[in-house]
């Protein structure tokens, strides 16, 4: 039988010292609260399974880090379930009601914020036919304790009800909806990044789950390095991703790179803008690369930070199918074209026969590959997708015949962070 009052306390915090030992409590502690991704989710089944008559919170103005995650997770979950008694902070304070639970402590955030200075982040997100794991992203987009100032979601005229279920569920959302859903992503994420107004702007796939401390954390992280730090890209966890390479040091140390994660990365919105965003020619895959080495050459840089990481539900290494394929090898070769010295370029076909198209399945999954993680699996690719090497046939003849778009905008990139996409 359920305990009259259900006290949700974050490991070591201090509402589970304050509530230790009250009568008529039950404790539930949370542990590591700030890295847990589906927080929201687990949220919501405990309280379904448990009906507490009265539950008591931590508050999202607390300076310790895994109350905050607890209490604005357990915000976005109560936003969608019955109504109950909530108090916050103590069993002791006033009860309150769950149906205004989000607003009020998305506020407390805000304000927290505001006093540490911190600055303001819109989510953009492009999405299609994606709903249940689209609505999970932006639960946990709610969850933050440094909540976004605004989210952007352009969808792709998606036909599997995400359009009604962001309309229904989540109003606070600004969405897009393309006319039809031939649009590429560099194009849809080009159209939310016009429409966010922050500071700083989270480039986001509709198919991640950020624990409640992603955006505190990557904020504090950028805000510590230099203005010419453009953007922070977080790590990444997949399905089917090896342990030896989620835990490779090589892989998940914090250094610039030449490139970033488009699923999960925080950047400076006007540092994008002025690199112009997304090259639209390219479509979908590699467009992160492209991007950077524009930023390296009005010298901005992208730092690697491991210190929060996001849960992409899209399984590790490259998709496997033909238009994949086909965007991946093409996309590759124009960024190229566009930003690398002469001599890497003519060496360049050379290095991706031997050092990506031959490169065995087990070194990958050592971790060998650091950045240019759009390769991962291209050999497996080729060799598994019927058709393959008509697909890269096609590839080479639109590299030929975008020659002289790649060649009119060309700017060798001599930055000391550039590198070929190979590793």
């Amino acid at each position: 039988m359920s305990a009259p009052t259900l006290v949700l306390c974050a490991a070591g915090g201090p509402l589970e010292a304050a509530a230790s030992g009250g009568k008529g409590l039950e404790l539930t502690r949370i542990e590591d609260a700030a890295g847990t991704h589906h927080m929201v989710a687990q949220l919501r089944e405990l309280l379904g399974a448990r009906r507490p008559a009265c539950l008591v919170l931590p508050r999202p103005d607390s300076e310790h880090e895994g109350e905050r995650a607890l209490a604005m997770a357990a915000a976005a979950a109560l936003a969608r379930l019955a109504e109950l008694e909530v108090r916050a902070g103590s069993p002791s304070a006033p009860p309150e009601s769950s149906t205004a639970l989000l607003g009020a402590f998305r506020k407390l955030a805000q304000q927290r914020a505001r006093s540490h200075g911190l600055p303001t982040s819109s989510a953009v997100l492009s999405s299609w036919n994606k709903c249940a794991d689209l609505a999970a992203n932006l639960e946990a987009i709610r969850a933050q304790t440094l909540p976004f100032e605004s989210v952007v979601v352009v969808d792709n005229a998606s036909h599997d009800g995400s359009i009604e279920m962001v309309r229904r569920d989540f109003p606070e959302v600004l969405l897009v909806v393309m006319p039809h859903s031939q649009y590429g992503a560099c194009e849809t994420f080009n159209i939310g990044f016009a429409c966010a107004r922050s500071e700083f702007v989270a480039i986001l796939d509709d198919d991640i789950v950020m624990p409640p401390a992603w955006l505190e954390r990557s904020t504090r992280r950028l805000v510590a390095e230099p203005a010419t730090t453009a953007i922070v890209s977080t790590q990444v966890i997949e399905p089917g991703m090896p342990e030896s390479y989620r835990t490779s040091k090589s892989v998940n140390e914090e250094r610039y790179m030449s490139t970033f994660r488009g699923c999960a990365s925080l950047a400076r919105h006007a540092a994008i803008a002025k690199a112009g965003y997304y090259d639209e020619r390219l479509f979908i895959y590699g467009n992160e690369r492209d991007l950077t080495c524009r930023l390296l050459n009005l010298g901005f840089r992208v730092l690697q930070y491991p210190g929060v990481s996001v849960f992409h539900k899209t399984p590790f290494g490259i998709k496997l199918g033909k238009r994949s394929l086909y965007y991946h090898a093409r996309n590759a070769f124009l960024s190229m074209l566009k930003y690398a010295p002469l001599s890497d370029l003519l060496r360049l076909p050379f290095l991706a026969l031997f050092q990506v198209l031959l490169r065995g399945e087990r070194k990958e999954a050592e971790g060998s590959v650091r950045d240019a993680v759009g390769t991962i699996g291209i050999g497996r690719s080729v060799r598994e997708t019927p058709g393959a090497w008509w697909v890269l046939v096609k590839a080479s003849a639109s590299i030929l015949y975008n020659i002289p778009y790649c060649w009119k905008r060309r700017q060798p990139c001599t930055h000391e962070d550039f590198e070929l996409p190979l590793k």
